[in-house]
C-alpha cells in the first residue's frame, strides 16, 4: 500500500496546488476589474481582495512546503518508526510526514501526521510489536513500513 499511499498524497498536494492557483487567478482577475472599473471610491473592496490573495497565497506556499518534505521522504521499509514511515496500530493507520489529516485510500482512513504530533512524536524510534501511550490510549505498533 505504501507506493499508492504516496502517490495518492502526492495526488492530493497536486490538487491542493492547482484550486489554490485558479483561486488566485479569479481573485487578481477581479481585483485588476475592481482597479480600471470603480475608481478610488472602491479602494476598501480592493484591499480586501488583495487580503484574500495574499492569505490564499499563503496556503499556497504552505502546501509547497508541504511537497519539499514529502520529496525528502525515501520510500524505503523502516525498521523504526521516523519521518516517512507507514505505521499500523492497534488503533489506527499513520503516515509520519506532514500534518494533512485523514485521507481515505481503498476504504481505509490514513492519517498523515506533522513528525511534530504527540502520536508522531511517542512512535518516534519504536518498531513492530512495541506499544506506546498517548492520551489514555494504548497503541500497538502492528506493521511498520
Amino acid at each position: 500500500m505504501r507506493i499508492a499511499l504516496y502517490q495518492h498524497i502526492e495526488k492530493i498536494l497536486s490538487d491542493k496546488k492547482i484550486y489554490l492557483t485558479t483561486l488566485i487567478d479569479d481573485l487578481r482577475s477581479s481585483n485588476n476589474d475592481t482597479k480600471s472599473s470603480m475608481g478610488d471610491k472602491y479602494e476598501t473592496s480592493r484591499e480586501m481582495l488583495q487580503q484574500e490573495i495574499d492569505r490564499i497565497q499563503g496556503q499556497f506556499n504552505e502546501v509547497e512546503k508541504q511537497e519539499a518534505v514529502f520529496k525528502t521522504i525515501q520510500t524505503k521499509d523502516y525498521k523504526k518508526i521516523g519521518l516517512g514511515a507507514e505505521v499500523k496500530t492497534s488503533l489506527g493507520h499513520f503516515c509520519i510526514a506532514f500534518g494533512l489529516g485523514a485521507v481515505t485510500l481503498e476504504t481505509e482512513n490514513i492519517f498523515v501526521l506533522s513528525p511534530n504530533a504527540p502520536v508522531a512524536k511517542a512512535m518516534e524510534g519504536k518498531t513492530t510489536g512495541d506499544s506506546l501511550q498517548v492520551n489514555g490510549q494504548t497503541y500497538t505498533i502492528l506493521e511498520l513500513h
